[in-house]
């Protein structure tokens, strides 16, 4: 019996555990800006594959076409504005609380420079987002190689000269750690809002944080907009539509009417045009009739 109940308590701890913590992806724009919107909706849940959507539409142009972005997302990519670079930065570890940077950016009610808006997935999705946006065998940074490595990473960033996007992790265990972590991310935020002004380079950084504790205070909290979108959350989450798909409407609905137009007018000047006869022809027809 005591087993019994011993095992109950372990796996109810263990979803309570899993149900508070949350994913958390800051979205951070650098430079002449303009590349990335955030949307009138009001909710900010989403998944691991809509923020893939994301990515890809924004920093992968081979995808960019073809790739369409997950419906309802706070943030969408601008149709004719493209970043010149895009970083992924994620956070890993139970000490981000002790970061002070990384969390008076995770704050959506604070208005924070450089921030277009948030993203927030249920659980530690930080792990398969990190995969998702690295094309190749993720690597976490080491402690004594976090400042060259986010400095270098910003430097070029702010000159336009990443491809696609760079994925960076590091990992945040203990106290030291994370206030080696924060000093360098502040250094790194300093770096690419004065190079990248400066170069006019549009830089967007992705902050993935996992927090604990935050999906149920954000349950808490909206607990009634969770509901009526829980059974989309791997779908559409609303019937709004997303900035690039009304950029998109738009772009083909006056072409089309352009082109109607411009057609339209060509015709009517061929209709429009008076018979008259062919002086030519008649002229050639006299020469032949009088050479007979």
């Amino acid at each position: 019996m005591r087993s019994i109940l011993s095992l109950g308590l372990v796996a109810l701890a263990a979803s309570a555990s899993t149900v508070s913590a949350e994913t958390a992806v800051v979205v951070l724009e650098f430079g002449p800006g303009g590349s990335v919107h955030r949307t009138t909706t009001t909710y900010t849940e989403s998944n691991s594959a809509a923020v893939a959507s994301f990515w890809d539409a924004m920093h992968r142009p081979t995808k960019r076409g073809s790739m369409v972005q997950h419906a309802g997302m706070p943030v969408v990519p601008d149709l004719f504005t493209i970043a010149n670079a895009g970083i992924v930065l994620g956070l890993q570890g139970g000490s981000v609380k002790a970061m002070p940077t990384a969390t008076s950016l995770l704050d959506a009610a604070a208005s924070v420079d450089n921030v277009v808006g948030h993203v927030h997935i249920p659980g530690q999705a930080g792990a398969d987002l990190m995969k998702r946006a690295s094309s190749n065998d993720l690597k976490i940074i080491a402690k004594e190689d976090i400042s060259s490595r986010l400095q270098s990473t910003a430097d070029t960033a702010a000159r336009g000269e990443l491809e696609g996007i760079e994925t960076l992790s590091l990992a945040v265990d203990n106290v030291d750690e994370a206030a080696v972590a924060d000093e360098q991310l502040s250094n790194m935020l300093k770096t690419l809002k004065k190079k990248a002004s400066e170069n006019g380079k549009t830089v967007v950084l992705h902050l993935v944080v996992e927090e604990e504790g935050a999906s149920r205070r954000r349950l808490d909290e909206g607990n009634n907009q969770n509901n009526q979108n829980n059974n989309n959350n791997n779908n559409a989450y609303s019937n709004e539509r997303t900035m690039y798909e009304i950029q998109t409407f738009n772009l083909y609905l006056w072409t089309s009417v352009g082109l109607f137009t411009i057609v339209f007018s060509v015709m009517s000047a061929f209709t429009a045009m008076p018979l008259m006869p062919d002086t030519l022809l008649f002229g050639e027809m006299g020469k032949m009739a009088g050479s007979d």
